[in-house]
């Protein structure tokens, strides 16, 4: 004689959860998570194609806003030049008081106006200074996002 043991089990319950079972498997929770996950992917990506562009634009603006001292140390060359011509012509003797006249309020301009331009460039060396700032800051977060996608 074999020495098996039986117990009598209700099958209803044990249905029950086959069928559960069942329309877990059929229905479409992996497919809507799968939908859910590619959209989490798709939304990473532009994330990022957005970071890409305003790397990129930051770079640009960068480069554009590196040439302006340049151009600013000519122009306050250039007007220091024109302010020395005036002044020569403003104190020879064949230069009669009327002209003296006239040119001092020019010249008093012109002195603002290369104050202006040196204020200027100090201006665009802090903005310089700030979008360097921006530009790490992009960078470092950029480089944390794409950290935290990698996991």
């Amino acid at each position: 004689m074999v020495d098996e043991e039986y117990e009598i089990i209700p099958t209803s319950p044990i249905r029950r959860i086959e069928k559960r079972i069942e329309k877990l498997e059929t229905t479409g929770s992996s497919s809507e998570s799968r939908r859910l996950i590619e959209q989490i992917i798709e939304l990473i990506k532009s994330n990022q194609r957005v970071i890409d562009d305003v790397v990129k634009s930051n770079f640009e603006l960068r480069s554009e806003m590196s040439k302006i001292p340049g151009k600013v140390d000519q122009l306050i060359g250039s007007m220091s030049e024109f302010m020395e011509l005036l002044k020569t012509s403003a104190t020879e003797d064949t230069v009669s008081e009327i002209s003296k006249d006239v040119m001092e309020p020019v010249v008093s301009k012109i002195g603002e106006l290369v104050d202006q331009g040196k204020r200027g460039s100090d201006a665009t060396q802090a903005m310089l200074t700030s979008l360097d700032t921006i530009d790490k800051r992009l960078k470092r977060l950029t480089a944390q996002f794409a950290a935290m996608y990698r996991r």
